[in-house]
């Protein structure tokens, strides 16, 4: 076996940053499948990349030469012989495609019986040949949103690639990537006279990069030395950075030579509200905001140049222009804007079109006052305060800050309000009305921001139905699906007890009274909720039969379908819930079984045996006991109450004769039995549980 060092390297134009990591890991695991596929050995991968190149280091790859075995089943004998012993045309045509005679063929067996095999044995290509296949194969199956075709080659890629590198140890494996000509020469830092740099063997990637021009191919170290410079400088103006991990990552794939360097800005800068300052800082221009010990910004801030030079004073002031002038803008806007107060924006509304057919944005914050004070009352948030909220919530969207800064909608409504003297649960329910914004994010935190989330959300999605906008299996432009996820999170884990049923009829009928009759309307917004939460569960992890149990039985309260499904969750570890099942399924198969449907009293004077007698006292008490715990479904301590049905129907099964020669008897018997399927299908339907 021959063990080599192989390196690839792909020199790109400057590849764009928030895909980068995902492509670099893309090219690795398609790599990856493709040695796999040719049984090319190796002991480990590691993959680097910076906006100028993707790399891969394979440390022993097994370049010497392979067999391959080549094994192709053909028709069973049944089929490839008719009555006479002659092949039939399946057989002939398989044996064409094999490029042999049938005589040739081999025969094996299986359980299912014999069959035609071709087997042989033939070389594989050089591992040389195959090296410039597999790494085109493997980037053309790389996943890119928006790609770009260049030259008269007509080539796709997410930028055009300008230089291909493939070494094994020190030689050089020729052959065309993308019409490229593989070399030893790999892709300079672009503000260097020297185009490319000379590498000799495979083992000297990536260090020959950092050696030559402080290039770091390698993501984590890049973070890691970005993260100690910035934290170094803070230090030594006695502040400090907050962690910001979506910046840091969007930093590092922009640079690929990082030196961090301090710049200043004015002072008066200052005045602007917190979180506008520190957005235009860090989102508008990718630096780093400097804190004091009291968590107050200083004027200062941290950028990463891509370059290492002696001209730092000229590339600091530089940044600083631009700081001023982005921190100008910013002031600008907000001394405008607060010309007037929030509430005045509200007019204004009524010239911006929320949806074609769905009307302004003032109709919409009309709808949200109506719907707010309807899920106030499930929410217990103030009803006063959640209308005034509702009132104020999309004035800001006119506003010169958020026209310039869209990211910043409700951040800005916050920071008005609050200078508006309204109240701090208002102002903040002005921000939280857009949470949870993706998936896994936080949620309003106050009550007056969930219900007004709530509002905001079910009024989108319910209007978007009402006008055929319906996500498809493989397109949602409006979102609705994170829409739905985050009404069902906010209900669930603030225990909300809201009814899906009801909240879409109230947002419907804001819309058009008509709606509220439509039932196919209602339906695929009820289905589609449903539908999202499956799915919900499913991907947390929750076992699919309790999922399936539960939502059998066409539930449309959030909360109540979470408490059932955490109950049985937690019921299924229990030692004795597998008895209480095959008991459940016991009865259950003996009613089924009834010509006539089992209903009616129990006949007191009909229990006899001390096993029915015991077990009907056991259901009796188990039924007082449970009644207020189903009502305020506390469905946990009444599935953990049942232990002590577990003896008493045990004892029943095993003394005592269901089928007796009195039908009466029979039949009071087998009511006790439905008493008992009673109770347990209050809670869900225990037959996906069997």
């Amino acid at each position: 076996m021959k063990k080599k060092t192989l390196l690839i390297e792909i020199g790109t134009e400057e590849l764009p940053s928030r895909f980068l990591y995902t492509m670099s890991l893309c090219f690795y695991q398609n790599f990856k499948k493709e040695l796999k596929s040719y049984n090319i050995l190796y002991k480990k991968i590691k993959h680097f990349f910076t906006p100028r190149r993707l790399a891969l280091k394979i440390s022993d790859i097994d370049t010497s030469d392979r067999i391959l075995k080549i094994n192709k089943k053909g028709p069973s004998i049944i089929d490839a012989y008719d009555k006479d012993g002659k092949p039939t045309d399946a057989a002939k045509r398989w044996a064409n495609y094999c490029g042999i005679s049938i005589d040739q063929a081999s025969h094996f067996k299986n359980k299912k019986g014999e069959w035609l095999l071709y087997q042989a044995k033939k070389k594989q290509e050089k591992i040389e040949i195959l090296l410039p296949k597999v790494i085109e194969t493997a980037l053309k199956k790389i996943f890119i949103p928006k790609s770009m075709r260049w030259e008269i080659t007509n080539k796709k890629f997410s930028r055009p690639i300008r230089n291909i590198v493939i070494l094994l140890d020190n030689h050089i494996v020729q052959g065309k990537v993308f019409d490229i000509d593989s070399h030893n020469f790999l892709q300079n830092h672009l503000c260097y006279k020297e185009k490319k740099i000379k590498i000799n063997n495979a083992q000297e990637y990536p260090s020959i990069l950092f050696e030559k021009n402080n290039i770091i191919a390698d993501y984590e170290i890049r973070k890691k030395t970005i993260t100690k410079e910035i934290n170094t400088i803070a230090e030594k103006i006695n502040g400090f950075t907050k962690d910001n991990p979506s910046l840091l990552e969007e930093v590092s794939s922009l640079v690929e030579s990082p030196k961090a360097f301090l710049a200043t800005f004015e002072k008066k800068f200052l005045k602007i509200p917190k979180k506008i300052l520190v957005y235009t800082i860090e989102k508008q221009q990718k630096c780093f905001s400097i804190y004091d010990d009291k968590k107050k910004v200083l004027p200062y801030f941290i950028f990463i140049c891509n370059i290492h030079s002696k001209l730092y004073k000229e590339i600091i002031l530089g940044y600083q222009r631009v700081m001023h002038a982005r921190l100008s803008d910013a002031e600008f806007f907000f001394t405008n804007d607060r010309k007037i107060k929030l509430e005045d924006y509200l007019l204004s509304l009524k010239k911006v079109l929320f949806q074609n057919n769905l009307g302004s944005l003032y109709e919409k914050t009309m709808r949200l006052q109506s719907l707010i004070k309807w899920v106030a009352k499930y929410s217990c948030s103030d009803k006063k305060n959640s209308s005034r909220a509702a009132l104020l919530s999309k004035c800001d969207l006119v506003t010169n800050m958020v026209c310039e800064f869209p990211e910043l909608q409700g951040i800005v409504g916050m920071y008005y309000a609050l200078e508006d003297q309204e109240t701090k649960d208002i102002a903040i329910a002005l921000k939280e009305q857009y949470l949870p914004s993706y998936s896994g994010d936080k949620l309003p935190y106050t009550l007056i921001g969930c219900s007004l989330s709530i509002a905001d959300k079910i009024d989108t999605l319910s209007g978007m139905f009402s006008i055929g906008n319906i996500p498809t299996a493989d397109k949602d432009p409006f979102a609705l699906r994170r829409l739905a996820i985050g009404i069902l999170r906010i209900i669930i884990e603030k225990k909300i007890p809201l009814d899906l049923k009801m909240l879409i009829k109230k947002s419907l009928f804001l819309y058009d009274e008509k709606y509220t009759k439509n039932s196919i309307l209602y339906d695929k917004i009820i289905n589609f909720f449903i539908i999202r939460l499956f799915n919900w569960y499913e991907e947390k992890g929750y076992n699919i039969n309790i999922i399936k149990s539960v939502f059998s039985y066409k539930l449309t309260q959030p909360i109540d379908i979470d408490k059932k499904i955490q109950a049985l969750s937690f019921f299924q570890k229990l030692h004795y819930s597998k008895s209480i099942i095959l008991s459940i399924k016991r009865i259950s198969n003996i009613l089924e079984k009834q010509n006539e449907k089992i209903s009616g009293e129990i006949n007191i004077n009909l229990i006899k045996k001390t096993e029915e007698i015991t077990l009907f006292h056991t259901i009796e008490n188990f039924d007082k006991f449970t009644k207020d715990l189903f009502k305020e479904k506390k469905y946990k301590e009444v599935l953990l109450k049942t232990k002590e049905l577990e003896k008493p129907i045990y004892n029943f099964f095993d003394k005592i004769k269901i089928y007796h020669s009195d039908l009466n008897i029979r039949k009071n018997r087998l009511i006790l039995l439905h008493k008992i399927i009673k109770i347990f299908s209050k809670i869900t339907n225990f037959s996906y549980l069997y």
